[in-house]
């Protein structure tokens, strides 16, 4: 599986890789005052890759449904937002729907039940059959893909099989050691993008 680089906020303005960019940034372990740091970075991020100033950029979020930002043009751009172990991660794709999801790399209890009500057969075989001190970093491997493949469909947890299908590319994300991070989205080029 691929890798993407994730760019550390605050830092230059990321780079777009096949229509897409992911911003990582620690915001500690309050999720609300994390959720509002990482909405301003991505705000700030943007602002630097349109070069318009941040405050003019909107993001909308309701229960249910995927964020979208709305550029000061009226512009939309899918956006998807992750926090886990003290860093959350935006990420933008402009070609399409988008979803990010992070992890701590961490022995969960009863896994064997969540992996089969969630994960499905063949993640729940291949989790039990890796060796107990990498069972954990694989099983948050097929958890963080799961949850990045549902907001990329824009639909919330559910039970396996629902939604099991992806036609998105997935990405694995390089993260600090202890992190594992899963992006999926739509790729290619696209005349959204920044010149």
């Amino acid at each position: 599986m691929q890798k993407l680089s994730v760019h550390t906020w605050p830092g230059a303005a990321p780079t777009i890789d096949d229509g897409v960019f992911v911003i990582g940034l620690a915001t500690g372990e309050q999720r609300e005052e994390a959720r509002l740091q990482l909405r301003q970075a991505l705000a700030e991020a943007l602002g630097a890759l349109f070069d318009v100033p941040p405050r003019e950029i909107e993001i909308e979020a309701s229960p249910g449904a995927a964020p979208v930002v709305v550029m000061p043009d009226g512009q939309r751009l899918h956006c998807s937002f992750a926090h886990d172990g003290g860093m959350s991660l935006a990420a933008v794709c402009f070609n399409g729907p988008v979803g990010v999801d992070l992890m701590l790399s961490e022995e969960v209890a009863g896994w064997e039940a969540v992996a089969r009500d969630y994960l499905g057969p063949e993640a729940t075989a291949r989790i039990a059959a890796t060796p107990r001190d990498e069972r954990a970093a694989v099983f948050a491997r097929a958890w963080t893909a799961r949850e990045a493949h549902l907001k990329w469909l824009g639909v919330g947890l559910d039970e396996w099989p629902a939604h099991s299908q992806s036609s998105g590319a997935t990405v694995t994300l390089d993260l600090p050691d202890g992190l594992v991070g899963t992006l999926v989205y739509v790729d290619g080029a696209t005349s959204l993008m920044p010149a």
